[in-house]
Parts: C-alpha cells; structure tokens; sequence
C-alpha cells in the first residue's frame, strides 16, 4: 500500500520547477513587448518620412507663363519676389534678381533660354526659365515660361494656390496617431495591443500554476 502511495517530495518538485520556470516565462514575454515596440517605431518613422517627401512635391505654379516688365516685379506665393532690375538696349540679356521679404535669394544676368533655379539643401522650390525677352520704347518685356513653384515647408501655405493641393497634405504634417504630446514614431494601438497581450499570457499562466498548487 506504502508503494502505491503518491511521494509529497514529488509534487513540491513539479511546483518548484513551476515557480522557476515563471520568471524565464515573463522575461521573454518582455522582450516580445519591447521587440514589437520597436518595430512599430521604425514603420511609424518610415512613414513620417514618405510623408515629408509628399509634402514637399505639391506644386503650387505648374508650368505657366509670365510676363514681367523691366523695372517691375512679381510676387508668388509664400512672398517670393522676381524682380527685372534692367535690360541691355538691344534686350538681348535682363538682370534678374529673386528675393524674399527683402533678402536677396538668386542674382542673375539672363538670356533666352536661360533658368534661374532656387533651392535649398537640394529640394527645388522654383524653377523659372526666360523665354523671350521683347524690345519696346518704355524698357524691356519679359516672358518667362515655364515657371515652376513647389510649396516650401518652411513657410505658411498659401490660401490660394494656382492648382488645388491634396486634402491630405496638411494631414500629413501632423504626427501619425492623434495627440500632440504623443512621441514621434511611437503606436499606442500596437503598444495597448501588446500589453494586453502580455497581460493575457500572465493571467494564464499564473492559473495553471495555482491549479498545480
């Protein structure tokens, strides 16, 4: 009858090796969590930065022609300024000169045919190009086509833009996932989901090893 009997040292081993096994349990649990974390981090900044990218390629002047006359100036959008300073006689070359609320931006002596390009760390926010220079009695008739505008990032968004920006744009700019205080990069879906998860498993776990008790 003695041999038939269940050893008590038996069953305080198996709930030993139980308890030790709880802590290996919930360390790889954490480094799940942590894992999926990152993760999410890295798709989120990924995103941000396609979304930068987008931003910057909105066209605001999309291939038109304008017509300056020599002396005068024209203002595009976000208060950039063409103006014709002068002429040769014979309205063969023009002075251009583009700036921005007074600071001058790009100077050149221009032909037909030639462009003046401004940007800023190798981003393009205008593109102007010459075409024909006409000659009359009072200064020089200038035609530039075609002229391009990109919206720069640094500066307001025009309220009324030659062609109409995407309805997401502004949406874009913002950080991915709704509150302001909340971390560049960082997924509180995901981060909620993994928690629960992690969570769920302890709860499990900690059952069994209760029943075994």
């Amino acid at each position: 009858m003695h041999g038939l009997s269940k050893s008590p040292w038996r069953s305080s081993g198996s709930e030993k090796r139980g308890m030790q096994f709880f802590p290996i349990f919930l360390f790889f649990l954490l480094v799940l969590l942590f894992f999926l974390i990152y993760v999410c981090s890295g798709v989120s900044s990924a995103s941000a930065a396609v979304n930068e990218e987008d931003r910057l390629s909105i066209i605001l002047i999309d291939g038109e022609d304008l017509y300056v006359r020599s002396g005068d100036s024209h203002t595009f959008y976000q208060g950039y300024e063409l103006y014709v300073k002068g002429a040769d006689p014979d309205a063969s070359r023009v002075w251009l000169e583009l700036s921005r609320e007074g600071i001058s931006l790009e100077d050149a002596i221009a032909t037909e045919g030639t462009s003046l390009v401004y940007s800023r760390n190798s981003t393009v926010f205008l593109n102007i190009t010459v075409d024909t220079i006409y000659a009359g009695t009072d200064g020089a008739l200038v035609r530039f086509f075609p002229v391009y505008q990109y919206l720069d990032p640094k500066y307001p968004k025009p309220q009324t833009p030659t062609s109409p920006l995407p309805e997401s744009s502004e949406n874009n700019s913002s950080l991915p996932g709704g509150p302001e205080y909340q971390a560049k990069g960082f997924n509180a879906s995901i981060f909620f989901l993994s928690l629960g998860s992690l969570l769920f498993f302890i709860g499990i776990f900690a059952g069994r090893t209760k029943e075994q008790k």
